[in-house]
């Protein structure tokens, strides 16, 4: 038997071993390695009322988003740089936008300030002064600017709920980070 009948058997064997023989497939996936944090402060008569700094998830679109400027569609020059802020507890990778999205009292989307932070990551900032009261519990990043547009959300993050009012300061800081390796 030559060496590359036993091979062939050896790989059958394994097959059969790890389940193939039921219709099963192996496969290897590897997540996007991704770092993304996201500050919350909230300023009130010059003194900070609520700071908060967490991870977010990317959505479904939003990795779609990135595949596709990676070259499957061919998408070019749009810029992930729209901040949205609502009242919703849980985000979802299954969202496309964030479902109850501020679009009034001084909260709409805003257009952040893009900056590079190193090598591998870039960063949003966004800013809002309030002029209703409302409390505010996610916030989510976008690559359209319109206020309660659907089919832009690249991410979302839960905050604590933080309750703003009229004069209230706002800055949300989006980290993006795609590392190396």
């Amino acid at each position: 038997m030559g060496l590359a009948t036993v091979v062939l058997i050896g790989l059958i064997a394994l097959a059969f071993a790890v389940g193939f023989h039921q219709g099963q497939l192996a496969t290897v996936q590897q997540p996007i390695r991704t770092s993304d944090i996201v500050q919350v402060t909230i300023t009130r008569d010059g003194k900070v009322v609520c700071s908060y700094t967490t991870h977010n998830l990317i959505t479904n679109i939003g990795a779609k988003f990135v595949r596709n400027i990676l070259g499957f569609a061919n998408q070019t020059a749009t810029i992930v740089k729209y901040v949205a802020l609502s009242s919703d507890t849980t985000p979802s990778v299954t969202w496309t936008k964030l479902p109850n999205e501020f679009t009034t009292g001084g909260l709409a989307r805003a257009s952040g300030t893009v900056s590079v932070v190193n090598a591998t990551a870039f960063q949003v900032v966004a800013s809002w002064t309030s002029s209703t009261t409302a409390t505010i519990s996610c916030t989510g990043l976008h690559w359209d600017g319109t206020a309660g547009g659907d089919n832009t959300l690249f991410a979302a993050a839960a905050i604590p709920s933080a309750s703003v009012i009229s004069g209230d300061q706002i800055q949300v800081t989006w980290k993006v980070n795609t590392p190396a390796g």
